[in-house]
């Protein structure tokens, strides 16, 4: 994703309202204008977000979403080169939504690094999947489960 493509997506979905529930994806579709879905389950929806199939899943647990990962990177070679490129991409982004919504909250490093912005409910997180960069919007409960677990 280009600079302005990738604030776009961190303003949406940094200020996205709706009820955080699986039966509620319609509106999602209407504020970003993914593609239907892909594969739908009670708790897992894959959408394309405009990068290719499988692009964006909303994950969830017992009817209620936890986490909107959107993938803003094609996925690179998993091979020096691959993961040169990988870094070169989540430094650029990160630079961008820097000057574009502020500090972030916290700084993770580590084998997948990722920056975040918390909010009251929600956090948007910028990670390093070494293979790929992903832009999610979690719910502050999960993460807080994640960091126990990892």
């Amino acid at each position: 994703m280009g600079d302005d493509d990738i604030v776009d997506l961190a303003n949406k979905l940094y200020s996205l309202q709706w009820p955080w529930r699986m039966d509620y994806l319609v509106i999602l579709l209407d504020v970003f204008r993914w593609q239907e879905p892909m594969i739908r389950s009670p708790d897992w929806v894959r959408f394309d977000a405009g990068l290719g199939s499988g692009t964006c899943d909303v994950i969830g647990r017992a009817g209620d979403a936890e986490r909107i990962e959107v993938a803003v990177t094609t996925l690179f070679p998993d091979d020096a080169e691959g993961w040169a490129g990988i870094d070169d991409a989540f430094a650029r982004m990160s630079s961008t939504l820097i000057a574009a919504i502020g500090e972030p909250t916290a700084r993770i490093d580590g084998e997948f690094p990722e920056i975040r912005w918390g909010g009251v409910e929600n956090t948007l997180r910028l990670t390093n999947l070494a293979v790929m960069v992903h832009l999610d919007l979690v719910t502050n409960e999960w993460l807080a489960e994640f960091d126990v677990a990892h």
